[in-house]
């Protein structure tokens, strides 16, 4: 349990600065950020404690990513 807790952890602190630290394409990817939070998803051993906290960093993360495509056909147009 101390290995998922430590992940969430980890994601929570460093997911939102390495996609709006300013650089393009972003540190990690919006991918690479989904693909973390799905192999915690994944685990048998996750609390609904955890699943909660791993499902609203996929929301955060979803509604990034839809302000970076919104932002990105605003600069197209």
């Amino acid at each position: 349990m101390r290995f998922i807790d430590d992940e969430i952890a980890h994601i929570t602190r460093a997911m939102a600065p390495s996609l709006s630290a300013g650089t393009t394409p972003a540190v990690f990817s919006f991918d690479y950020w989904y693909e973390r939070l799905c192999a915690l998803l994944g685990l048998a051993q996750i609390t609904p404690s955890q699943f909660r906290t791993v499902d609203a960093l996929m929301v955060e993360l979803e509604s990034r990513q839809a302000c970076t495509g919104a932002a990105r056909e605003a600069l197209a147009a």
